[in-house]
C-alpha cells in the first residue's frame, strides 16, 4: 500500500473515545458484551481494592446511583410513559391548590368519588392510565391532569364522560352477572356419532364428511375430540379463506408452520402431519372451501397418510359434486369418502338432554323448548332463547315460566311461533 494511501486514512487509536463509542455501538448489535471492548491492560477484578485506589488516585470517583438493587432504568422509563406502577393500584395524589381553588367543593367531591372508582376498576383489570383514558375516549393529556388533580379546565366536562363510562361498565357487569352460561360438553347421540366418525378417519386413515343439521353441536363435539390430542389439528374456515391458498395458509398458522416460499407450504405442512403419526385434520365450516381446496385436503390424506374430516353443512357435498372438468375429477374425491355422517336419528333425545342440562323442569316450558329444538337450528335455538328469557325476566333458567320463554322467542322474531 502506498504511503499516500496510508496518510489519507484516518486511523483511530484503540483507546480513543470515538473508537470505543463506535465499537460499542457495533458490538451491541451483535450481542457482544462490553467486556470485549475493555483493553486487557486496564482490566481489573470487580470490587478490587487496588482498582478503587487507582481510581481515587486519578481523581475518578464511581458514578453514584440512587437506583435500588435489581431495578432497571428501562423499567422506570416505561412505567412513566405508560402510567403503569409496580403496584397494582395507582397512586391518588392530593389535588393541587389551584385545582381546589378553581372548582367548587361539590365538583371536587364528585371528582374524588369518580377517580376512586376508576382506579379500582383499572387495578382489577390491569389497565394503564393511557389505556384507561383511551377506553373512555378522553385525550391522554386531559385524563392525566384529571386523574392527578391538576386539571384547570371545566371539571364537569371531564367528570360527565367519566361518569357515563362507569355507568356503562356497571350496566354491562350487571348483564353479564345475570346471563347464564351454556351447559358444558354433553355426550349426546350426535356427539357420540361424530366422535366415532372422527375415530374412523384417524384410524384408517381416511376421508370423512360430517354434514348434520345446523345447531347439532358439530363444532363443540370436534373441539372436545381434539382436546388434549396433539396429533389432531382443527382449523375453521371462513369466506375469506375459501381458496386453496387461504385454507392452507390458515392451516399452517394453526400448526405453527412459517415458510417464506409459498410453494413449499403444502409439502412442509404435509410432512409435519406425517411425522406426528396417526394424525387427523378436522376442517370445520368446510362448506366455505372451494373444489380445489377440498381436493388439496384429499391430497393430504393420500400422500401423507393423514385422516381428514370435512365438517359443515350440506353444501360440502355440493362443493364436491359441482364444477370440475369431468366426472372423473369428482369421482377422485367421492370414491375416497369412507363415511358421510348426515343421518340424525337421535335428535329428539338430544333435545331433551340439552333442556335438562339447562335446568328447566317446568313441563310447559319443556314442551315449548322441545318444539323449538326440533326446528332448524336445533340446540342453538334452545340455547339462545333461554339466555334472552333469563335476561328479560332476571331469573335463572330453573325459575323461568312459559310466558318468559314465549316472549323471548317472539322478540327474536326468527320465524312464527
Amino acid at each position: 500500500m502506498s504511503s499516500a494511501m496510508m496518510n489519507s486514512r484516518r486511523v483511530l487509536p484503540t483507546r480513543s473515545p470515538v473508537f470505543r463509542a463506535t465499537a460499542r455501538s457495533f458490538h451491541s448489535r451483535l450481542g457482544i458484551g462490553r467486556e470485549v471492548l475493555r483493553p486487557a491492560a486496564t482490566a481489573e477484578p470487580k470490587n478490587s481494592a487496588y482498582g478503587s485506589h487507582q481510581k481515587k488516585a486519578a481523581g475518578v470517583m464511581p458514578r453514584p446511583t440512587n437506583r435500588p438493587e435489581g431495578h432497571t432504568q428501562g423499567t422506570t422509563v416505561m412505567n412513566d410513559m405508560m402510567g403503569a406502577s409496580p403496584n397494582s393500584r395507582w397512586h391518588e395524589p392530593e389535588p393541587s391548590q389551584r385545582f381546589l381553588a378553581k372548582h367548587s367543593p361539590e365538583e371536587v367531591a364528585v371528582w374524588r368519588d369518580l377517580r376512586s372508582r376508576v382506579v379500582d376498576i383499572a387495578a382489577k383489570s390491569g389497565w394503564t392510565k393511557s389505556e384507561t383514558g383511551r377506553r373512555m375516549g378522553i385525550k391522554e393529556s386531559t385524563f392525566s391532569q384529571w386523574i392527578s388533580g391538576t386539571l384547570e379546565g371545566i371539571l364537569e366536562n371531564t367528570n360527565t364522560p367519566v361518569m357515563r363510562w362507569l355507568d356503562g361498565l356497571e350496566d354491562s357487569a350487571g348483564i353479564v352477572s345475570v346471563l347464564p352460561q351454556s351447559p358444558g360438553f354433553l355426550m349426546t347421540y350426535a356427539a357420540a356419532e361424530i366422535h366415532r366418525t372422527l375415530t374412523l378417519a384417524q384410524t384408517l386413515p381416511g376421508f370423512v364428511t360430517v354434514t348434520l343439521d345446523a345447531g347439532r353441536g358439530k363444532t363443540v363435539a370436534c373441539e372436545e375430540f381434539a382436546r388434549d390430542k396433539p396429533t389432531v389439528h382443527m382449523v375453521t374456515l371462513h369466506e375469506k379463506a375459501s381458496t386453496v391458498t387461504g385454507a392452507i395458509n390458515m392451516l399452517a398458522r394453526q400448526m405453527g408452520v412459517r415458510v417464506f416460499n409459498q410453494g413449499e407450504v403444502v409439502e412442509i405442512v404435509g410432512e409435519k402431519l406425517k411425522r406426528s403419526g396417526n394424525s387427523l385434520l378436522i376442517v370445520d365450516e368446510a362448506q366455505h372451501a372451494d373444489r380445489r381446496a377440498v381436493n388439496q385436503f384429499r391430497h393430504f390424506s393420500d400422500r401423507y397418510k393423514t385422516g381428514v374430516a370435512l365438517v359443515g353443512n350440506a353444501d360440502i357435498r355440493r362443493r364436491i359434486n359441482q364444477e370440475g372438468p369431468n366426472a372423473a375429477s369428482r369421482d377422485q374425491i367421492v370414491s375416497r369418502i369412507d363415511k358421510n355422517l348426515k343421518r340424525d336419528p337421535g335428535k329428539a333425545e338430544d333435545v331433551r338432554t340439552f333442556i335438562e342440562a339447562w335446568g328447566v323442569t317446568d313441563a310447559s316450558c319443556v314442551r315449548f323448548l322441545t318444539g323449538l329444538g326440533m326446528k332448524g337450528g336445533a340446540l342453538r335455538q334452545i340455547d339462545r332463547t333461554i339466555k334472552i328469557a333469563c335476561l328479560a325476566a332476571k331469573r335463572p333458567p330453573g325459575e323461568l315460566e312459559k310466558k318468559h320463554i314465549e316472549a323471548a322467542w317472539r322478540n327474536r322474531d326468527v320465524e312464527d311461533v
